[in-house]
């Protein structure tokens, strides 16, 4: 499965999820137009940030994980997803836009003042290509497609 396919179907479960009342949304701080929900699946900590449209409908999410570190700094793998009938409306660059400002304030409360994100696109997704350009710092060519790498302080 590519990262696209993987995204969508992380989102799909999401909404799923929100749906069944299975899992908890709450508020962000920094952000009033987000909603959160964090867990730790296999030990990891996951952030998970959506952007509402009506009732329980998600526009758009992006998903945080905690994986290796790079270059010293805690680096999050990154996902982003837009419900398809929001696409190509902005909300993809808001989502990540917000998640960076929510992650950021979460952990500069924990002393974390310095992290990396990174977000891993196939070769063929030209509208995350797209978006990520706008975010990176670094560009690293994969078999798959290109990793980009952003610092937030």
């Amino acid at each position: 499965m590519n990262n696209k396919d993987t995204a969508e179907l992380a989102f799909e479960q999401f909404q799923k999820a929100i749906n069944n009342n299975l899992i908890s949304l709450d508020k962000c701080e920094t952000h009033d137009d987000l909603v959160m929900h964090f867990d730790q699946p296999g030990g990891q900590a996951r952030f998970t940030y959506a952007m509402k449209a009506t009732g329980t409908r998600i526009k758009a999410y992006c998903v945080a994980v905690s994986g290796d570190q790079y270059k010293d700094k805690v680096c999050f793998d990154v996902g982003v997803a837009t419900f398809k009938k929001f696409r190509n409306q902005g909300h993809a660059t808001t989502v990540l836009t917000k998640a960076i400002d929510e992650l950021k304030h979460c952990l500069a409360r924990n002393g974390i003042n310095e992290f990396y994100i990174e977000l891993k696109v196939d070769k063929d997704n030209q509208a995350s290509h797209k978006l990520c350009r706008k975010f990176a710092d670094e560009e690293i060519e994969t078999e798959q497609g290109i990793n980009y790498l952003k610092l937030v302080s």
